[in-house]
C-alpha cells in the first residue's frame, strides 16, 4: 500500500465569500487567479474538517491517511499560489499543514509497518510478539494524533489561514485570468520532477533520498494538475495516469523504507532484539528490491 495514496478531489460545497464565478459554473480559462483558489480550497478544507471531526472518537487508518493527504494538497496549492500570497506567508502555512500531516500520518505509518511485520513473519522472519508491539504503536500513535489535532483548533486554522489567502488575492489579482499564470506554475512543477528524475537515474541504483525527491516532486504535479486541468491547454489526464503509476513504485519502495526506519527508531523492551534484527534485515531485502523496481521506473521518465 502506498502511505501517500490517490484522494480524489471532492465537489465543492460551498465557495467562500466574494466568490466571483458565475453561479453554476464550473473553472474556465476566464475565471481568476483570486477566484479559482477559493473554488479549489474550499472542498479540501471541507474535506479536512470532516476527517479532523471523525477522528476525534474514531481510530480509523485511512480517515487519518486522507487527512495527511488533504494537508499535502493544500501545501500544494499554496505553493502554486505563493508568487501571490507571498513567501512569508506561504511558508507559515505550509509548515503547519507539514506539522499536521506528520501527526495525522503516525497512525497510518504503523499500520503499514505492521502488515509488513505479518508479511515478514509468513516467510519466518518475525513473530508474534513483534507484530504484537507494532499495534501497541499504533494505538500510542492514534492517541497521540487525537491528542494534538483538535478538530475545533484545525477548523479555525484553515479557516483563518484561507481566508487570509483570499483576503490577499482578491487585493492583488482579483481581475487577473487563471490560465497563463496556472500554466506557468504547472511548468515549474515540471521542470523540477525532470530535474529530480534525472539527477536520479545518473546511478544503476538512485540513493533513497533522491527517489524521495522524485516522489515529492511527482506528486505536487499531479495535485497541480488534478487542479488545474480544466483551464489549462491540453490534455493532461494520461500524464495524471503515467504519473500515478510511478507514484504507485515509489510509494511501495516508501512504505518499506519508511517502515523499516520507523522500526529501528522505535524501542521493543518486550522482544528480543535478534528477532527486531531478523526482520530489519528481511525489510533490507524487500528494500532493495523494491528500490530497484522504483529506479527503473525513473529512469523511464528521466527519459
Amino acid at each position: 500500500m502506498d502511505m501517500d495514496g490517490d484522494w480524489p478531489l471532492p465537489r465543492p460545497k460551498t465557495l467562500f465569500r466574494n466568490e466571483r464565478l458565475p453561479a453554476g459554473s464550473l473553472l474556465t480559462r476566464q475565471s481568476t487567479i483570486a477566484s479559482t483558489f477559493s473554488f479549489l480550497a474550499t472542498p479540501v478544507v471541507a474535506e479536512a474538517v470532516q476527517r479532523a471531526k471523525a477522528l476525534s472518537t474514531t481510530s480509523d487508518a485511512e480517515g487519518f491517511h486522507q487527512l495527511r493527504v488533504a494537508f499535502r494538497k493544500l501545501r500544494a496549492l499554496f505553493w502554486a499560489y505563493s508568487p501571490w500570497l507571498g513567501e512569508e506567508a506561504t511558508a507559515q502555512a505550509v509548515e503547519e499543514f507539514k506539522r499536521l500531516a506528520a501527526v495525522a500520518g503516525g497512525t497510518r505509518d504503523w499500520d503499514i509497518a505492521g502488515d509488513l511485520l505479518k508479511a515478514a513473519q509468513e516467510s519466518r522472519a518475525s513473530i508474534e510478539l513483534l507484530v504484537a508491539a507494532a499495534r501497541e504503536k499504533r494505538a500510542q500513535a492514534v492517541a497521540h494524533s487525537q491528542a494534538m489535532i483538535r478538530s475545533d483548533e484545525v477548523e479555525a486554522f484553515l479557516n483563518d489561514v484561507l481566508l487570509r489567502a483570499q483576503t490577499t488575492l482578491q487585493s492583488r489579482c482579483s481581475d487577473l485570468p487563471i490560465q497563463a499564470f496556472a500554466e506557468e506554475r504547472v511548468r515549474l512543477a515540471q521542470r523540477a520532477l525532470r530535474k529530480r528524475s534525472r539527477r536520479a537515474a545518473r546511478s544503476e541504483t538512485a540513493h533513497e533520498e533522491d527517489l524521495h525527491d522524485v516522489r515529492k516532486a511527482g506528486k505536487k504535479l499531479r495535485y497541480l494538475l488534478e487542479f488545474f486541468q480544466p483551464v489549462i491547454k491540453g490534455g493532461h489526464g494520461r500524464t495524471i495516469k503515467k504519473l500515478t503509476s510511478v507514484q504507485n513504485k515509489l510509494g511501495q519502495f516508501n512504505d518499506i523504507a519508511a517502515s523499516e526506519a520507523l522500526i529501528r527508531s522505535a524501542s521493543f523492551d518486550e522482544v528480543p532484539h535478534p528477532v527486531v534484527l531478523e526482520s530489519l534485515q528481511w525489510l533490507e531485502k524487500q528494500k532493495h528490491r523494491r528500490m530497484r523496481a522504483a529506479s527503473r521506473r525513473v529512469r523511464a521518465i528521466a527519459g
